[in-house]
């Protein structure tokens, strides 16, 4: 069989504002490359928009050098050619939108992951500079994919509505989780990660950027519910960097951690996430909304007890191998903390049980999955 010449979006990979600290996006961009860099079957070829980002591309990288992302953008929404876009034809097979970037290639087919429609169902929840323009081009540069690939079941009902994308041309390929989550610290490690960090063994941890629908407002009101000899000597860690819309939850992070019982670690290395999560009691990720919940099988694989919601995708990664709860319930939340503390066989089930669940999700069977999409469309 002859390779497979994949286009895929490698700007965020090359972006140094993106790069160093990747989103979810990033994360799935990144670990899918690597997966496919395992296979024979294929050639990935990263196409890059932008001069930053091309500034710092492989040698290998075609260029579709935009000024600008207004004018990436405004190309992907009018369907007029993205600069540059005839170099692809002949070099690639198939283009492979990661990261939201969907040019109109009229010789190459198409295909793009949306990860979520977040921004066009609850726009109260997205970034609010330039939403009403962003939210259009996200709606017509959708149009230009031949395929689209949703990260979960849960979010193919979202896609068709909001996007107006026929449900015969989503196919499903759900995220994996990297080896090294599995991978055991040493006491000593996990011990110079809290001490760094000024933590206590035993914390409840959560982590993602701050933003309104990660619900950290609840996870503090459900904390403080906590039963005194439940709670006693424990603390709450938020690690997270700010988002939009959060400055009153900033304020309420920073009055909390004058108390001593709530952290807010802000950004944390991604050397230091392993042994954060490992040292942590337990991982309480009670989300309004996610097109996926990546953490919730990094907290699994570090073999650590999970608290998340009944809403949209969590249920279907999380299994009978969490607690869920509704997310809109403080004191079920709370309920829900204290089991995990108080409960050791509880705690221990959930820890066999969330552990073996993650050995599901590889990113060489996600890789394998969006493989035969693309080669579908060629």
């Amino acid at each position: 069989m002859k390779p497979l010449r994949i286009g895929w979006s490698a700007t965020l990979t090359c972006d140094p504002a993106t790069r160093l600290r990747p989103d979810g996006i990033g994360v799935y961009t990144s670990e899918l490359m690597a997966a496919y860099s395992q296979r024979s079957d294929i050639v990935p070829v990263p196409v890059v928009m932008g001069p930053r980002a091309a500034r710092h591309a492989p040698s290998n990288a075609l260029i579709l050098p935009h000024r600008a992302p207004i004018a990436t953008a405004l190309s992907c929404a009018t369907g007029a050619d993205v600069r540059g876009a005839r170099r692809l034809s002949g070099r690639i097979d198939v283009f492979h939108s990661t990261d939201y970037r969907i040019p109109r290639l009229r010789r190459t087919p198409v295909c793009a992951t949306l990860f979520d429609a977040i921004p066009l169902s609850h726009p109260e929840w997205a970034n609010p500079r330039l939403r009403r323009l962003k939210n259009v081009v996200l709606r017509r540069s959708a149009q230009w994919a031949d395929h689209v690939i949703a990260i979960s079941q849960a979010m193919v009902p979202e896609l068709v509505e909001q996007y107006g994308i026929d449900r015969q041309r989503i196919t499903v390929t759900s995220l994996g989780v990297n080896a090294r989550w599995f991978e055991t610290e040493s006491a000593s490690r996990i011990a110079a990660v809290q001490s760094r960090y000024g933590l206590k063994p035993g914390y409840l941890l959560f982590v993602g950027t701050l933003q309104p629908r990660k619900n950290v407002e609840r996870i503090l009101k459900a904390f403080e519910r906590l039963p005194a000899q439940t709670s006693d000597g424990r603390q709450l860690v938020i690690a997270g960097k700010a988002g939009w819309r959060t400055d009153e939850l900033v304020a309420t992070l920073r009055a909390a951690a004058a108390g001593g019982r709530v952290r807010w670690l802000d950004y944390v290395d991604a050397n230091d996430l392993h042994a954060l999560y490992q040292g942590a009691a337990g991982f309480i990720f009670p989300s309004l909304y996610e097109g996926f919940g990546l953490p919730v099988l990094e907290a699994f694989a570090s073999g650590i007890p999970v608290v998340t919601s009944t809403t949209t995708s969590l249920p279907e990664v999380a299994g009978d191998a969490a607690l869920l709860i509704d997310p809109t319930d403080v004191d079920a939340l709370a309920e829900a903390m204290a089991s995990i503390i108080d409960d050791s066989r509880l705690a221990s089930r959930l820890r066999a049980a969330g552990f073996a669940r993650a050995r599901t999700f590889t990113w060489a069977r996600c890789a394998a999955e969006t493989v035969a999409v693309l080669r579908s469309l060629v």
